[in-house]
């Protein structure tokens, strides 16, 4: 077997996007290889972003991606960036990007657009007929697949055991109204992150960009039911009982027995686990009491997935490796290591990833989600949300002027406001 070489850097996304220019992706490059002749080894190097927790599986992934694919001499350059990161830096500067980064498949229609994404065609079919339809829809754009989906990407709800029981986490009012002592938080979640803020909105019926998600000038969320709904997160973190959970302060606090719930999603399971052992459980996100109507809590369901950059010198094995890293082996891998549910059909449905209730919580809270829209005006959604959900939590929005800031936010989210 060939020697290979690899190249392992930790450094911070802020630090990627930070040092980056502006510069648009340019075409594949005509020298670009899309074919190895037979008996031939092409020389390769390929860049990978990966999340922090993801470097250690990733080298050994490659490693074994070495062991069947002799017809490549790779050179690996494996980097720490988020999933969420990756595409703003992909956008910033696609030359100096990596040829494959994660991302979530929200963004993966918006990116295509723009020509940023190489088409995964190689080796696809492998994997394709073992996914579910609604990982493929959320990939494909025209009938061309840009990312290779791993794992359902949505959050529920936590919650210890010692604090309270299974009837009384079926309801936000419950946890809320139960007294827990000093020193003890109810619920916590992340209203300044604009992937969890929408569950209000969308639990009380408000849509974004139409009941498909494909109308970019519909927003609903500054109707009566955005009101009511902007009116219960003012409420909400004004409660003594309530922690944000910023720059991980829920988190720290529910892993230290001192809060009763807590929203998250899979990639939390080990830690959490590991702190509060047979005290832990997991369920669908509650239902809440919203201008007087009890709804049930809704959020964006998407994937996980992995891309390859359109401009890539290396489009062939850039594939390859991209399909292999997403097929059956290493989605299981991914699971035992860091709690990532798989949605190879092959796998979610086994004995044992069913009988987790971890993953029984998150196909529970699937169910009850809304798909995340993936057309292009999503990328207008996140920064203006975010802004709201900020607003609320320091204080700057207010019952006074709330409806004028849901007002503002359609507009920066749809534009029609003031067209």
């Amino acid at each position: 077997m060939k020697m290979k070489k690899l190249l392992v850097t930790l450094f911070a996304a802020a630090m990627v996007t930070g040092t980056m220019v502006g510069c648009g992706a340019s075409d594949s490059k005509e020298s670009a290889s899309t074919s190895v002749a037979e008996g031939e080894t092409q020389d390769v190097t390929l860049k990978i972003w990966v999340p922090e927790e993801e470097v250690e599986i990733t080298d050994a992934m490659v490693k074994k991606f070495d062991e069947i694919h002799e017809e490549f001499n790779i050179t690996y350059e494996i980097a720490v960036v988020g999933i969420d990161e990756a595409p703003q830096a992909l956008e910033t500067d696609a030359d100096t990007a990596a040829d494959i980064f994660y991302t979530p498949s929200g963004g993966v229609a918006d990116l295509a657009s723009k020509g940023l994404l190489l088409p995964i065609t190689k080796d696809f079919d492998e994997i394709k007929s073992d996914l579910p339809e609604s990982a493929i829809n959320a990939v494909t754009v025209d009938e061309i697949s840009y990312a290779v989906p791993f794992s359902p990407n949505t959050f529920f709800m936590y919650y210890n055991k010692d604090l309270l029981t299974e009837d009384e986490v079926t309801s936000l009012d419950t946890i809320m109204a139960k007294d827990l002592g000093d020193g003890k938080y109810n619920f916590s979640t992340h209203i300044t992150d604009s992937w969890y803020a929408e569950m209000f909105f969308l639990g009380k019926g408000c849509t974004l960009f139409g009941e498909d998600g494909k109308d970019a000038t519909d927003c609903t969320f500054n109707n009566e039911a955005g009101v009511q709904a902007g009116e219960y997160i003012i409420d909400l973190v004004k409660n003594p009982k309530y922690i944000e959970d910023l720059d991980g302060a829920g988190g720290s606090e529910f892993k230290a027995g001192n809060l009763a719930a807590i929203t998250s999603g899979a990639w939390s399971a080990p830690e959490f686990r590991e702190a509060l052992g047979d005290k832990l459980g997991a369920v669908a996100l509650p239902k809440a009491t919203i201008g007087g109507e009890t709804v049930q809590l809704s959020n964006f369901v998407d994937f996980k997935t992995i891309t390859v950059k359109s401009n890539t010198q290396y489009p062939l094995a850039a594939q390859q490796l991209a399909v292999y890293m997403g097929n059956a082996e290493n989605c299981l891998t991914r699971y035992e290591n860091q709690g990532d549910i798989p949605v190879l059909e092959s796998l979610s449905g086994s004995d044992a990833i069913a009988a987790d209730f971890v993953a029984k919580a998150l196909n529970e809270q699937a169910a009850n989600a809304t798909n995340q829209p993936s057309i292009p005006k999503m990328g207008d959604y996140w920064d203006p949300m975010k802004a709201l959900g900020e607003g609320i939590y320091y204080g700057d929005i207010t019952s006074s002027n709330l409806q004028a800031q849901l007002d503002s936010l359609v507009d920066s989210i749809t534009g029609t406001l003031t067209e």
